[in-house]
Formats: C-alpha cells, structure tokens, sequence
C-alpha cells in the first residue's frame, strides 16, 4: 500500500511537470545572496565550511522527475547543473536542490569544503539539464575569486591620535576591486568594532580609518568579501596614543551638593607632551539617578588652559552628564564615592589619565539643611 501510495504521488508530479512546465529550462541570473546587488555574482573557491557556498540559479521550468516509482525507494531526478569555465565541474545530487520551477538553490564546493573541490578562478557559465531532456547555458553566470589575505597594517605615518582621523593602509592579496568589503576591529573582552570609509584601491591594497575614540590596544583585523571569505591578521592593529605627562587634580575631592572646581597639572618627561590647548576632561563615575551602579564618561565643564601644564575645570559633582536641573538635592548628580577616574584628550591627539587611585571623590554633604546653600557653591576659588 505505501508503494502504491508513493508511486501515484510521483507520477502525478511528473505529469504535472509535463503539462504545466514543459521539459526546456531557462537560466536567468545567478545571484550570490551575501551580494545580491552584484552585477555579477562573485563565488570564493575556499572556505565556505562542509557544504560550500550557496548561490541561486534563477529561471523558468526548472522540472524534476520521478524515478524508480514500482520500487520500494521511489525517488526524484533533479535537473542537473554544470559549471563550465577555466574548471568544469558537474554538481552531485546532494548539492542541488530544487525549491520551485523558477529557482534552483545550489552549494559550490570549495578547497575547505567535504569532500573538498577547487575551481580555478574566472568566468563560469552555468548549464541545466532537465531529466527528460532540455538544457540550456548562462555565459558569464559568475565568477570564481581567491581568498582575500591580509600581509600587514600600515599605521598612520605620524601615529595614532585620540579622537581625530586615523588613516590606515591594508595590504594583501585577492582584494576585490569595486566591492565593499566588511573590516572589523576585534580584541577579547570588547565588542566588534567595525571600519567605515573603505576604499578598496587595488588587488593588493585597501584604504580605510579607525575611528576616533578608539580605546588603546592590540586588535586582530578580520576582512570579509562579499564572496564570503575572509582574512584574519591577528594583533594587526597596536593603537597607541602620544601621552601626557603625569596628571594630578587638585582638591580632590567635593561634596555630593555643589559642582567643585579642580585644577589639573602636566608633569611631562622625556616623549611625554605637555598642553597644547583646551583638552576635553572627562570623570568616570555612576550617577546617583538609575542605574546607579552603571560607570559613565561624563565632560567636565568649564575646562580652561591656565599653562602648558596646568587646566582648570568644574566637575559636574550636582549636575552630572545633564544641564543643571535647579533641584537643591542634586538627583541627577554623580554618586557619592570614588575615587573616580579622570580622562583627559589633548586638541594635538596626547591622551593622559588620573588614575582611579588618585581621583575625585564624592563626600556626602554632613546634613540636608546645607542643601539649598551649597547647590550654588561652585568650590573653591583658583587662582
């Protein structure tokens, strides 16, 4: 009964594939999904896991057929698929797979893949086959490219600078040209960190910026093509910023109801740098509004350059990271605590910092009758 049962639902099928599909396909487009836009489609004869890489041959009256319906494994033939170009390679039964009479999806075999095959590079057609006859050939369907591989990272010629444009020169081999390729920064413990302003200049070259702000550190460069294979060039990328000289802040601390007024001197030596102009300051601290145990990088106001060695600045203590809310209890004030952090990033790029150790402190104010006073007490006066 079941072999009956199977083999009626398989002559059904072909009978509707003759009637309603005819036995001659048309191949239309191959697209590589990863790159759909591409004019076109390009495919890497490496990596791609077991399976290789999967493209989509688009088309009309793509058209199975039953086979072996009086047996007890009745089965189906699928059009067969056929590259042609600097290799020629029939595809097994197991990399194609029909979807619809207008779509084939079918997996590319690579050098990485199992069993492993690699196509030389170039042009490919593609030609169908149905099983009761038909083909029909796509020239030019796509094209087979090498894998891309990083050799080194040229850094910028003068070093890297903190919160300016960092241009950088990545060579290698097998970059395509004309293509956007995705470049991302990754080092452990840190989320990835992509790279805008690509420009792919040649087979061997690639223009592109880290961004500014970029946290000092070693990072690995991973280049993905839009074929889908990629290039890793571990700790590629050392991002070191011209230093300060030694930081230190004074008073160094402030109670938890006024903005304090601090002064932080530039002690440089050897290669170290001295002040340049009106640096940004920044305090790592919570605030005391939620969530209150969540660091932030919060401006310093005010920031003034009295010397090359010396600034002077407001550390929002009652304010925090919002404009002054007027309320005497400072809601939106950092969290009493510390010693926080400081950051400070020189106009020249030279980057220093006051260690948590020897940072600002928030005291909380002895009683709440002092509140409406302090909250307009700006600190000290410096000279």
């Amino acid at each position: 009964m079941r072999l009956q049962v199977a083999a009626t639902a398989l002559l059904a099928l072909s009978a509707c594939s003759r009637t309603t599909e005819g036995s001659s396909p048309v191949v239309e487009r191959v697209y590589n999904p990863r790159a759909r836009l591409a004019d076109v489609a390009r495919v890497c004869n490496a990596q791609g896991g077991q399976t290789g890489w999967r493209l989509e041959v688009q088309g009309k009256r793509f058209a199975p057929t039953p086979a072996d319906v009086l047996s007890d494994t009745p089965t189906v033939e699928l059009p067969e698929v056929t590259l042609r170009g600097p290799s020629t390679y029939t595809l097994t039964r197991e990399r194609v797979f029909y979807v619809r009479p207008e779509l084939l999806l079918v997996d590319v075999p690579t050098r990485d893949s199992s069993p492993p095959v690699e196509l030389a590079p170039g042009r490919y057609a593609v030609e169908v086959t149905n099983p009761l006859g038909g083909t029909s050939t796509l020239a030019d369907a796509f094209t087979v490219v090498a894998p891309p591989r990083v050799t080194r990272v040229v850094p910028p010629a003068n070093g890297y600078v903190s919160g300016g444009i960092n241009p950088i020169v990545i060579e290698g081999q097998d970059f395509q040209v004309g293509t956007s390729p995705i470049i991302i920064l990754r080092s452990e413990g840190e989320a990835d960190q992509p790279l805008f302003s690509v420009r792919v200049v040649s087979e061997t070259r690639i223009e592109t910026e880290i961004p500014p702000g970029t946290p000092e550190g070693r990072y690995d460069v991973v280049l993905t093509q839009t074929d889908g294979c990629s290039a890793e060039v571990r700790g590629g990328i050392d991002v070191r910023y011209h230093r300060l000289g030694t930081l230190s802040l004074s008073p160094r601390s402030g109670g938890e109801l006024r903005d304090t007024r601090i002064r932080i001197a530039n002690a440089p030596t050897g290669d170290q740098r001295a002040f340049t102009g009106v640096p940004e300051v920044f305090i790592l601290a919570p605030l005391r509004s939620p969530p209150s145990s969540e660091v932030q990088r919060i401006s310093l106001r005010a920031v003034e350059l009295r010397s090359a060695t010396e600034v002077t600045a407001e550390v929002p203590v009652c304010t925090g990271a919002e404009p002054p809310p007027g309320d005497p209890k400072c809601p939106r004030g950092l969290a009493v605590g510390g010693p926080y952090a400081l950051e400070v990033v020189d106009p020249s790029g030279a980057v220093g910092t006051v260690p948590a150790a020897e940072g600002f402190t928030v005291t909380a104010e002895p009683s709440a009758a002092l509140a409406s006073d302090a909250a307009h007490d700006t600190g000290a006066v410096l000279p």
